[in-house]
């Protein structure tokens, strides 16, 4: 299977908790093709990060991002610039790729993926997933920011599923370009915004509650359906918790405020050993 992260070294941490999670929770014989989109990560990181991936027995491609933007495209809060990379990534990533999964790095995955992986398309680009009662209030004021009058969904961006090469055949890098610059102002969450203005109508749905948990409205689910929403059900239904918003559990340890943080702290642990470590390359970044 094909995967696909975009980040910096900020996120290195999680981003190796989320492999642990992946390379657990799988089957053994599954095999992870990993491109990581980057701009600014040191060569000692990814040569640790080639030899955690390599002693799971999968491979790392590196695409180095540095010009892939202009420095004025646009970035709010504290979003960065790599969140725009997956919007590029069908026309950077090799063509023979027909369909690749992307993953935000704030992410933890409980149960296998394979049948999301490998399912129908049926004429869509993407499988997302929405957060429908947390933004449907809103939705009237998105449509018309985003000139998505018809769309009744607003899509999250954090784990897509690429139909690469139908997704070529159907936009341009220029047509991104484009819809950045023409939409700078009106942009809140800037890639999210961009990927919704240009696909809304091409977005299969997947359920949020089993392949975009957010642990915010888990914790609803949780209060108010008891006997439904409980840690039996996360553990034999969810496949991905994703850690959105500004509180993270890597950040507040024990502090994290909602009840799924103690996944991510399972899976900072569950491999003992330690990526190889390459001083020669230590020596280098010093000099």
């Amino acid at each position: 299977m094909n995967l696909l992260f975009t980040l910096n070294e900020t996120y290195l941490p999680p981003f190796y908790t989320l492999l642990r999670s992946i390379f657990y929770s799988n089957s053994r014989e599954e095999v992870f093709d990993i491109y990581l989109m980057h701009k600014d990560i040191s060569d000692n990181q990814l040569l640790r990060l080639e030899a955690f991936i390599n002693n799971e027995g999968h491979s790392l491609h590196v695409i180095d991002c540095t010009n892939l933007f202009e420095e004025d495209t646009v970035v709010n809060r504290y979003y960065s610039i790599e969140m725009y990379y997956r919007l590029l990534a069908p026309f950077v990533l090799p063509d023979k790729l027909d369909r690749i999964l992307y993953l935000d790095p704030d992410i933890i995955n409980l149960n296998s993926f394979a049948k999301f992986y490998n399912q129908d398309f049926k004429d869509n680009l993407f499988i997302a997933t929405t957060h429908e009662y947390a933004t449907k209030w809103i939705q009237p004021l998105n449509n018309l920011r985003l000139g998505t009058l018809k769309s009744e969904d607003y899509f999250n961006t954090g784990i897509l599923l690429m139909n690469l090469s139908e997704i070529r055949t159907k936009v341009t890098p220029d047509d991104i370009f484009k819809a950045i610059q023409t939409n700078k102002n009106r942009l809140v969450l800037p890639d999210q915004d961009i990927f919704n203005h240009l696909y809304w109508n091409r977005i299969g749905e997947a359920d949020w509650r089993i392949y975009n948990l957010d642990p915010r409205f888990y914790s609803k689910l949780k209060l108010f359906f008891p006997a439904i929403y409980n840690q039996e059900w996360v553990e034999m239904n969810v496949v991905f918790i994703h850690y959105c918003g500004k509180h993270k559990p890597w950040l507040e340890n024990e502090k994290y405020r909602y009840d799924l943080g103690f996944y991510y702290h399972e899976f900072e642990t569950k491999h003992t050993y330690l990526p190889a470590y390459h001083p020669e390359l230590e020596e280098q970044n010093d000099a």
